[in-house]
């Protein structure tokens, strides 16, 4: 009896995982003004909605945007893979982007982990 138990305690603890591991992939955080980033959402995924204001494409086919909400501004950047997935990006207007937060030369960036991650509102 006790081994039964212990094998279904085993089962669901694994179906618990593969569920959260599912659910993680698919639940993105909710808007966040940008003016609200700072130094401590460092390491920590966030989503923005906002306009296209810059736009630099480096020689090696990376690309940083630059992402305005009306309450600031943040830098968005696509690596190579990333900004090949998209040809199109350099026409967007209003972009959907889900990324972690990091600091790249004292200043906050947003790099998304997916090209799902960056959508094309208009």
């Amino acid at each position: 009896m006790s081994d039964r138990i212990l094998y279904l305690a085993l089962g669901v603890s694994v179906l618990g995982l593969l569920i959260l591991t599912y659910v993680s992939e698919v639940i993105e955080p909710p808007v966040s003004r940008i003016g609200d980033i700072n130094s401590n959402s460092i390491g920590k995924d966030l989503r923005v909605q906002g306009s296209v204001s810059g736009l630099h494409r480096f020689k090696g086919g990376s690309v940083l945007l630059t992402v305005a909400d009306g309450t600031g501004n943040i830098s968005v950047y696509l690596d190579y893979s990333m900004a090949m997935s998209m040809p199109n990006i350099s026409k967007a207007r209003v972009l959907d982007v889900v990324g972690e937060i990091d600091e790249y030369e004292g200043a906050l960036e947003l790099k998304p982990k997916r090209s799902n991650g960056v959508r094309v509102l208009s």
